[in-house]
């Protein structure tokens, strides 16, 4: 299935300060932890769409070798594991070893852990965590995959650290993330564009995070101490009509959402008609029989010495 899987990182509820109508006004963490948990459920079913066979096949060559090399089977984390597809797919790979996948949302550790169940998969576990401040000792894991996650994050390198200190020497550490520099778009349509760029500063205000942070994988691994560091690509892409039509479902259904809505327009960043229309422009991208989207996955791998 060649479809870009639309992913969400890892989200936490705050105080901010935010600018509406041109005043500065504190808002409540009660209405951030509502919209923070909108947001981490908004993307369920579109994570559960991915695998390890297709979002960790770059890992996969190393996992193998790896734990041909561990009779006993290989420790893996994945950080920011969302619905736990991926964790799932990867605790095959290791066993009779064991995955652990942690996320910062309780409603994606639920659902990974009911979809475990449903599949009779004994050797994964799932766990709330925050990846600034894991709750393992150090040299824990074999493996250490993250996806998707990086480009929310302020603190990229430091995150990358707590998961080197909890890496064993001679384990590997595996990362993936999109760049949206790297995205090719038909037909192309000026309020779409308007779209993901409000999407982009609606992640300024949600406390950083950098949708280009794809092309800088290798150099933060390096930057967190890990070694022989080595970056390939992929590309994801929508070019069926089912698929392009489903994303554009998605993400007509994502800007029109009641909640993000009222936070777009309490930030002073669109107005209900501004995103009326690109709501619209998404449906009907969507429908247009030329649809197509392709985007870079861009991947890293390291080394714990």
């Amino acid at each position: 299935m060649n479809a870009i899987a639309l992913r969400a990182g890892v989200c936490g509820a705050r105080l901010c300060v935010v600018t509406v109508i041109g005043r500065a006004t504190a808002e409540s963490a009660d209405q951030r932890t509502s919209f923070d948990r909108w947001l981490q459920g908004a993307h369920t079913s579109a994570h559960a769409r991915r695998t390890a066979e297709r979002d960790a096949a770059f890992l996969l060559p190393h996992l193998r070798r790896l734990r041909d090399a561990s009779p006993g089977g290989l420790r893996l984390l994945d950080a920011g594991c969302g619905p736990g597809s991926i964790t799932i797919g990867l605790a095959g790979v290791v066993a009779p070893g064991a995955a652990v996948g942690i996320d910062a949302s309780p409603h994606a550790v639920a659902e990974a852990r009911a979809a475990a169940a449903a599949r009779g998969c004994a050797n994964v576990t799932f766990e709330l965590a925050d990846i600034y401040a894991l709750p393992f000792p150090d040299d824990a894991f074999d493996a250490v995959f993250s996806h998707a996650v990086m480009q929310h994050l302020a603190e990229p390198v430091r995150a990358l650290r707590e998961l080197r200190r909890v890496l064993r020497p001679g384990g590997v550490v595996a990362v993936a993330d999109a760049d949206h520099d790297g995205s090719i778009m038909a037909p192309e349509d000026a309020r779409i564009d308007t779209s993901q760029e409000l999407l982009r500063r609606l992640r300024e205000h949600g406390g950083g995070g950098d949708p280009r942070v794809g092309k800088r994988l290798r150099s933060l691994l390096h930057d967190a101490g890990f070694a022989r560091c080595e970056a390939t690509a992929s590309a994801a892409f929508e070019g069926a009509e089912t698929s392009a039509r489903m994303t554009g479902e998605f993400w007509a259904n994502y800007l029109a959402s009641p909640e993000l809505v009222e936070h777009a327009v309490a930030l002073g960043l669109a107005t209900s008609a501004e995103l009326t229309a690109m709501a619209s422009a998404w449906r009907e991208w969507g429908a247009h029989p030329g649809a197509f989207w392709a985007r870079f996955w861009c991947e890293a791998i390291g080394w714990a010495e």
